[in-house]
């Protein structure tokens, strides 16, 4: 059964064509019921949300970044995409704020039915250019699913493309992938896993003398591996004029294995 919880594993990065590039880090994620964000908080002393702590969750730094309480926008995203009878719960994948502060390029809501089966994922991305793009994807009979790139994310990536994501529902451990292909050539993959640890005091200490400031680590090492793949020949790609926050939300599920 889901849980809230925190996730400890590593995320690994490759980079296929026209470079190939690795780069592989240690991290730990939250993994949280968005309807129950508030009530985590009052029961630990270094997780807050929507005030800054040792780790916190705050609504700006989620969906539209104007404070639309998490749960509210997820809900929304759900109903939107037709799956409001089918899902009971959401829980959302993050890196929490370390001190106030976090960049995820990645968080996952996973959209659960009454007997804990995910039946619609929201990919919510977001750039180092402040721009953010949600992909809602109902889930199918596979856990496997497809949707174009319709995002800026990477400066040395053009908006096209295709996204296939593929994950495990989340357990004891859990795992994530997300692959880009663009006319049938791969250009990278990134993956994520972890182990359950439960939420409590003990772990969020413990999780940050493993890794501290966390947060910051990881956008260092985005820009640190920037500049190595321009070092490497990449050069950067022309930025297109955005919306501060875009969704799409795709009616048709992949069944590929």
């Amino acid at each position: 059964m889901a849980e809230t919880c925190l996730y400890e594993g590593e995320v690994v990065h490759r980079r296929l064509n026209p470079v190939r590039h690795v780069l592989r880090y240690r991290v730990f994620n939250l993994f949280a019921d968005v309807d129950q964000l508030a009530s985590t908080s009052k029961r630990l002393r270094l997780f807050s949300y929507n005030r800054i702590n040792l780790f916190s969750i705050m609504d700006n730094n989620h969906g539209p970044g104007d404070g639309t309480p998490i749960r509210d926008h997820a809900w929304r995203l759900v109903r939107e995409a037709g799956a409001g009878g089918d899902v009971k719960r959401i829980f959302m994948f993050c890196y929490p704020s370390v001190f106030g502060y976090v960049f995820n390029p990645l968080t996952v809501y996973y959209g659960f039915d009454a007997e804990d089966r995910p039946r619609l994922m929201i990919y919510e991305v977001n750039n180092t250019f402040g721009g953010r793009h949600s992909y809602v994807v109902p889930v199918g009979e596979t856990l496997s699913q497809s949707a174009p790139k319709h995002f800026f994310v990477s400066p040395f990536n053009a908006v096209e493309g295709r996204y296939d994501f593929h994950f495990s529902a989340p357990g004891e451990k859990m795992a994530l992938g997300v692959a880009l292909t663009v006319n049938q050539r791969p250009i990278l993959n990134a993956y994520v896993s972890g182990v359950r640890r439960p939420l409590d005091d003990r772990n969020l200490l413990r999780s940050f003398l493993g890794l501290p400031f966390l947060t910051f680590k990881v956008i260092g090492a985005i820009h640190l591996q920037a500049l190595r793949l321009w070092w490497k020949g990449l050069r950067l790609k022309p930025r297109p004029e955005a919306p501060n926050h875009t969704v799409d939300i795709l009616p048709e599920v992949s069944t590929k294995p």
